[in-house]
């Protein structure tokens, strides 16, 4: 077909076909059509394939670099991916023994330092006792009397607490122990027993006079209690002695504990 047919000649559109393009008829001096070899069409303009082109690259590379992302992720861990696992950490727990020193038996140094330091205790309750009994049998004033009343019943609660300790401690130890702790125990008892009787005493001291305190049954009773406190110092101090020297404690006698 041609000019001289009365119809326009044939011209490419791009926007053509829903923007496929193709062949449509335009004025005249419009570019002839290629020949007709009998193909697909024509090639897509070179601009559209370069887009494709490139479009399908960069969907490539953020393909491969999401997927490099997402496989290194669980094996950030040199350790991990080169699948081996890291050492145990040290322990840092310690045994029943180390929380709890009861549970660690002592030796037997230590278990004779134990009942030393109760036996220091007690020369100083020793103290406060024969001072009290000072002041009920001077009488000086009804204060000192009742003050001296009441230290004697503080010293008696104090040789009970120093049996309950001694009953707490364990002397397997200690060569002779057992003996040694129940000679001490009945010494401190008979202490306790002559501190009652004294504070009872001195109640019925009050009011007394200067110089003339009357010593009745509360005193009989205490005087006889501390005798045989000392009684019973002395069975202890002929098994302690021995113990002391082992140890390296001081020595003692019955004024002394």
């Amino acid at each position: 077909m041609g000019e001289a047919d009365g119809q326009e000649p044939m011209r490419w559109d791009e926007q053509a076909r829903g923007g496929a393009g193709g062949w449509v008829r335009g004025a005249a001096g419009s570019p002839p059509p290629p020949p007709d070899d009998g193909g697909p069409g024509p090639s897509l303009p070179t601009k559209v394939i370069l887009m494709a082109v490139g479009g399908g690259v960069a969907i490539a590379a953020l393909v491969l670099a999401l997927s490099s992302f997402f496989g290194s992720s669980d094996t950030d861990d040199p350790v991990a991916a080169s699948g081996t696992s890291s050492p145990p950490a040290p322990s840092t727990t310690t045994s029943a023994a180390e929380q709890d020193p009861v549970r660690t038996a002592a030796s037997g140094a230590e278990q004779a330092a134990a009942v030393d330091a109760l036996l220091d205790r007690s020369r100083t309750d020793r103290s406060t006792v024969i001072a009290a009994v000072g002041k009920v049998e001077s009488c000086a004033s009804a204060a000192s009397v009742a003050s001296a009343g009441k230290a004697l019943d503080a010293a008696a609660s104090r040789r009970d607490d120093l049996i309950a300790r001694l009953d707490e401690l364990s002397l397997d130890e200690i060569p002779s122990g057992r003996e040694a702790a129940d000679s001490l125990r009945v010494a401190w008892r008979h202490s306790a027993d002559a501190d009652r009787a004294f504070a009872a005493w001195a109640d019925d001291a009050a009011g007394c006079t200067p110089g003339q305190v009357a010593r009745g049954p509360s005193h009989t009773r205490g005087a006889d209690s501390s005798a045989l406190a000392t009684a019973a110092k002395e069975d202890f101090l002929l098994v302690w002695a021995g113990i002391a020297e082992q140890y390296g404690l001081p020595a003692r006698d019955a004024t002394r504990i």
